[in-house]
């Protein structure tokens, strides 16, 4: 067995982690996403087009804490009415959370894709389905729950620095176009990375430093191990997976089983790193075939999960109560679950 390859390879997806975590930094401290904003803020009519535009915008923010973010932003739209104001912490954690399933900036997709060897093309083909729910079921909300009224438009445009926009925030979204025509993406931002250094004239090594995860780094370079080792011994753990009546996912007490444990283990951590490497893991042992199929299952959990702590930040911008939150999430996730159920059994 050569242990160098165990160890080695894929590792790649670690320089590309590296250029999202410095580039993302380097965008949200010399705010490049201000004047997108704006624009939307300054050309749309329509208050509830608005609203989707801003939701939707403030999942690209390759920034953690988006939640935060969101809610500062909306919260600029929002009436005092506390009726009409509680809807917008719903609107909060939609647009919070649809880029777990598509955004290349996200350990979701990153983990999963290093895990498997995915192209991002690869990645979103397996949850391309879900995204689309999850756009729907967003632009549902919006536009059937809420009313012109519900939202206000006290925001004054600032004037749009052109500069800053097509050098700022034009070049992340050409190398997320770059990623679904097939670059490759550690390349793509390495060099992205190198572009926004330069760009900045952020020299600092420590500054640069503290943009990185170094804790996340880690834990996807095990990841990366692990699945070498299981795709290295596949057809002996496939072969025993077969023989185990609880372990045998074509089996249905072994899907419902599985199914059980990945769904449970996601609610009770609450944390969209340790699903996404339970994803990850689960799809190198049974199969790409099973990937949507587990991130419908892991990403559900997750989203309605006690220890998930984006519903506390809505409820505290917002006045939005958890039985709320509960009744419009626990639809979403139930549609995503029963549309991968579907396409995994056909």
């Amino acid at each position: 067995m050569d242990y160098t390859s165990l160890i080695l390879n894929k590792q790649v997806y670690l320089l590309y982690l590296l250029g999202v975590m410095i580039s993302s930094g380097i965008i949200k401290d010399r705010e490049y996403f201000v004047d997108l904003f704006n624009i939307i803020f300054k050309k749309i009519k329509s208050k509830r087009l608005i609203v989707t535009l801003t939701s939707l915008m403030t999942g690209v923010l390759p920034i953690p804490g988006r939640v935060t973010v969101s809610a500062g932003i909306l919260n600029t739209l929002a009436p005092p009415d506390k009726k009409s104001r509680s809807k917008f912490g719903i609107i909060d954690y939609l647009a919070t959370h649809h880029y777990y399933l598509w955004s290349p900036l996200e350990k979701t997709i990153i983990v999963p894709m290093a895990a498997l060897g995915l192209s991002y093309a690869d990645m979103l083909s397996y949850t391309v389905g879900l995204l689309t729910i999850t756009i729907f079921y967003i632009g549902w909300y919006i536009f059937g729950k809420m009313s012109e009224d519900d939202i206000i438009l006290n925001v004054k445009p600032e004037p749009i620095n052109f500069s800053r926009l097509i050098f700022g925030a034009i070049p992340l979204f050409i190398s997320i176009g770059a990623l679904i025509f097939g670059a490759t993406h550690w390349i793509i931002f390495m060099g992205l990375t190198l572009y926004y250094i330069l760009y900045a004239k952020e020299f600092n090594i420590k500054k640069l430093n503290s943009y990185i995860n170094w804790n996340l780094i880690g834990t996807l370079a095990l990841i990366i191990i692990v699945s070498n080792i299981v795709n290295a011994n596949y057809e002996d753990i496939k072969n025993f997976l077969e023989t185990s009546t609880i372990l045998n996912i074509n089996t249905i007490i072994g899907f419902i089983t599985i199914s059980a444990l990945a769904y449970g283990s996601s609610f009770i951590l609450g944390s969209s790193g340790k699903y996404a490497g339970i994803v990850a893991l689960l799809a190198t042992i049974y199969g790409v075939g099973f990937l949507t199929w587990f991130i419908a299952l892991e990403f559900s959990a997750y989203l309605i999960s006690p220890t998930h702590k984006c519903t506390h930040i809505g409820r505290m911008y917002f006045g939005t109560s958890m039985k709320k939150y509960y009744a419009i999430v626990s639809l979403w996730t139930a549609i995503m679950i029963g549309y991968a159920g579907l396409i995994t059994i056909m």
